[in-house]
C-alpha cells in the first residue's frame, strides 16, 4: 500500500513536470545569460602620484648625481662628460654661495647666535678676552676659597710631588686656602700645613685606583664634605687656577655661553 502510495506522487509529479515542459519548452530550465557589467572608465581621476622626496632626500640625491657625474667624466672621458659635471658643480657653489649669504645676513639679524662674540678669533679682541677671563677666574676663586679646602696625596721621596708642591704652596697661600697634606709613603716634605702619614694601603682603601696617581690634588666642600678631585701629577699654576674654576662652575667655561657670570 505504501508502495503504490509513492508511485502515485512519483507519477503526479512527472506529469507536472512535463506540463510546465509543454507550455515553456525547453527554456525553462536554462538560465538567462549574465548581463556584462558596463566598467565605465573615469578620465578625470587622478593617477597615482608616486611620493615626493623630502628636502634632505632631494640634497642628497643632487650630491649622487654630482658624484656619477664626476666618475663618469673621470671613467669615460671625454669633453661632454667633463662640461656635464661642470655644470652640477656649479650649481652646488651657486647655492653654497646663497647659503653663506644668508648666514651672514642671519647673525645681524640675530647676534645671539654669532659664537665669535664669546669665542673672538681676532687677536686684539682675544687679547682683551684673556684678560677678562684671568680677572674673572681670579674673583671667583678668591669668593670660593671660603666654601672650599684641599687634600694632597703625595709620596715625600718623588721629585714629582715635592716640584708640585714648591708651585702649589704659593697659590694656597695667596688665596687663603685651608689645606690638609697626606705623606703615602712616610716621608713630609718641609712646608706643607696639616701633614700626616697614612699607609698606601689606606689611601687605596679610600681613593681606589685613584689613590695609583699621586701627587693627588683633591677639593672638598667645607659644608657637605664631600670630595672632588681636582688634578693628578704635576700641573701649572696658571692650569690650576683655570682647573679650580672650571670645577667650582661646573666647567662653563666651556659652555657656548661662555664666561657670562
Amino acid at each position: 500500500m505504501k508502495i503504490c502510495t509513492i508511485l502515485l506522487l512519483f507519477l503526479t509529479s512527472v506529469c507536472h513536470a512535463e506540463a510546465i515542459f509543454e507550455e515553456q519548452g525547453f527554456h525553462w530550465y536554462t538560465p538567462e545569460p549574465e548581463k556584462e557589467e558596463q566598467v565605465v572608465t573615469d578620465n578625470s581621476q587622478a593617477q597615482v602620484s608616486l611620493p615626493t622626496l623630502s628636502m634632505y632626500e632631494q640634497l642628497m640625491q643632487k650630491r649622487r648625481e654630482a658624484k656619477e657625474s664626476l666618475a663618469t667624466a673621470l671613467l669615460s672621458p671625454s669633453v661632454e662628460n667633463t662640461v656635464d659635471y661642470m655644470r652640477k658643480q656649479q650649481e652646488f657653489a651657486k647655492t653654497n654661495q646663497q647659503f653663506v649669504k644668508n648666514w651672514e645676513i642671519a647673525l645681524l639679524l640675530h647676534p645671539e647666535l654669532d659664537y665669535k662674540l664669546n669665542y673672538p678669533t681676532d687677536n686684539n679682541a682675544l687679547s682683551i678676552r684673556n684678560d677678562e677671563q684671568s680677572f674673572l677666574i681670579d674673583r671667583v676663586i678668591k669668593k670660593s676659597s671660603e666654601n672650599y679646602g684641599f687634600i694632597l696625596f703625595y709620596k715625600g721621596e718623588s721629585s714629582l710631588s715635592q716640584k708640585f708642591v714648591n708651585m702649589l704652596m704659593p697659590f694656597v697661600h695667596s688665596n687663603g686656602i685651608q689645606m690638609i697634606s697626606v705623606s703615602t709613603d712616610n716621608r713630609l716634605i718641609p712646608g706643607l700645613p696639616n701633614s700626616v702619614h697614612v699607609s698606601q694601603e689606606a689611601v687605596k682603601a679610600k681613593l681606589g685606583l685613584k689613590a695609583k696617581y699621586q701627587p693627588a690634588l683633591f677639593m672638598v666642600n667645607l659644608k657637605t664634605q664631600k670630595l672632588q678631585p681636582l688634578s693628578y701629577g704635576f700641573m701649572s699654576q696658571t692650569m690650576l687656577k683655570k682647573r679650580f674654576f672650571d670645577v667650582v662652575t661646573n666647567f662653563k667655561r666651556f659652555s657656548y655661553e661662555g664666561l657670562t657670570l
